[in-house]
């Protein structure tokens, strides 16, 4: 599987931008950039649309249940559980190729809490209608408060709903645009690396020493020493990586730079990786680190 789809091997990433988290980009050898086209807008849209029918087939089966509309109320539920399969395999689709197009996982969640949010403003929206639909009926027919012995509230829950719609929508807004955001800064990222790639000199290097257990917080600062021209140079960078998973001192790693004095270090892929054996000090420091 991790062939298939090689964000499941999680290796180490050095970043020199303070990147760190799900600010990380994680481009594996061979990705190249694909434009994000309308197949993955129309999957964000499709976990909007079946997020927004389950939320509404299950809320109007509930809701006619206490309306005392008896067994057929929970015919919602026909419309309400195939929704909820159908947002689970859209979410599966916007995860996977999220990740596929930003290499990043900040972006990739925001863009999947903004079809989510879409979907419950929907779905409250379609109960807001429904309830609103309700207090027109016995307005209009005055009898029916009679007939169900006491005034539900309807147009007090429609009132809510809305509301509650309303905020959804505000909230998908907000996301959407961070989301925007942060797509086309990961974007960016991926291209400086994969240009790095194919036109940095390259140079070899190790890692020096391992990161800091005081600094840690699913990664630390470690030194990279390698050669250039002018001399042997050692700069820091930061290894993104959890706690039993810290490359140990002499693990080969490749530098690309440019003349623009652009910089970008990532394990050598031709030397097998070793990682340092005792991880304690990195679990439990007291620096409020740790896995």
């Amino acid at each position: 599987m991790s062939e298939e789809w090689p964000w499941l091997k999680d290796q180490p990433v050095f970043t020199r931008q303070g990147q760190k988290g799900g600010n990380v980009t994680r481009v594996p050898h061979g990705a190249s950039v694909e434009p994000v086209g309308a197949g993955f807008v129309l999957l964000v849209v499709g976990l909007a649309v079946s997020a927004g029918l389950a939320i509404a087939g299950t809320g109007l089966a509930v809701a006619g249940s206490s309306e005392d509309h008896g067994p057929d109320s929970w015919w919602w539920l026909a419309l309400g559980i195939p929704a909820a399969a159908v947002a689970v395999f859209f979410l599966a689709g916007v995860y996977i190729r999220g990740m596929e197009l930003m290499m990043r996982e900040r972006p990739r969640t925001l863009v999947l809490l903004t079809g989510l949010l879409g979907g419950v403003a929907l779905g409250l929206a379609a109960l807001a209608a429904w309830w609103a639909r309700r207090a027109n009926d016995i307005g209009l027919h005055p009898e029916l408060i009679e007939y169900d012995g006491w005034n539900r509230g309807q147009l007090a829950n429609a009132v809510v709903f809305a509301t509650g719609a309303l905020a959804a929508a505000a909230a998908c807004l907000i996301t959407a645009l961070f989301a925007i955001r942060g797509v086309r800064r990961a974007r960016r990222d991926v291209a400086r690396i994969l240009r790095l790639r194919a036109t940095g000199t390259r140079r070899a290097g190790v890692v020096a020493a391992l990161p800091d257990p005081k600094g840690w917080d699913r990664g630390g600062d470690v030194p990279i020493r390698y050669q250039e021209e002018t001399g042997e140079q050692l700069i820091r960078m930061r290894v993104n990586t959890y706690a039993h998973k810290i490359p140990v001192p002499g693990t080969p790693v490749i530098v690309f730079t440019d003349a623009s004095g652009d910089l970008l270090v990532e394990l050598d892929p031709d030397y097998p990786l070793e990682y340092h054996p005792d991880n304690h000090p990195y679990e439990s420091d007291s620096g409020g680190g740790g896995t």
